[in-house]
């Protein structure tokens, strides 16, 4: 059984509407579940007394969060990135996600939510909500 560790894994988002991929790896501490949901659909007809169900249809992925500490002064990091409030955002994000073998889930996605949190004692940090849309591919 291959184990693999933070260290083997690498995020890039595009830097800006239409751009280069960006490398967001350094900036990231944590990135949530990544969950595919294919939801099952109640197909019971009258007379039957067991539920019945059929596969959904339509494939559904959970957001996407990225966590880290927050960086404000560079010109590649989260917050000139990611935060919505004053970048661009008019079209969706293309991002990839490699694993230690090499496997990636991509595709387009929208930002749609960024926190940063100060707290005393604490660096800051921040978070970004990522929505997966249209066909992602697993490879």
């Amino acid at each position: 059984m291959a184990k693999a560790g933070s260290n083997e894994v690498a995020f890039t988002l595009d830097k800006s509407d239409g751009g280069a991929p960006q490398a967001l790896t350094p900036y990231i501490t944590k990135i949530n579940d990544v969950v595919v949901n294919r939801e099952a659909q109640e197909s019971t007809p009258f007379g039957v007394v067991d539920e019945e169900f059929l596969i959904g249809p339509i494939k559904r992925r959970e957001p996407v969060t990225l966590e880290g500490f927050y960086d404000d002064l560079v010109t590649d990091g989260p917050d000139a990135i990611l935060n919505i409030g004053k970048v661009t955002h008019a079209v969706t994000r293309s991002f990839l996600l490699t694993f230690k073998s090499g496997k990636t889930v991509a595709g387009e996605c929208w930002i749609t939510k960024y926190t940063r949190t100060m707290e005393v004692g604490s660096y800051h940090t921040y978070a970004a909500e990522l929505r997966p849309t249209g066909t992602i591919t697993e490879a």
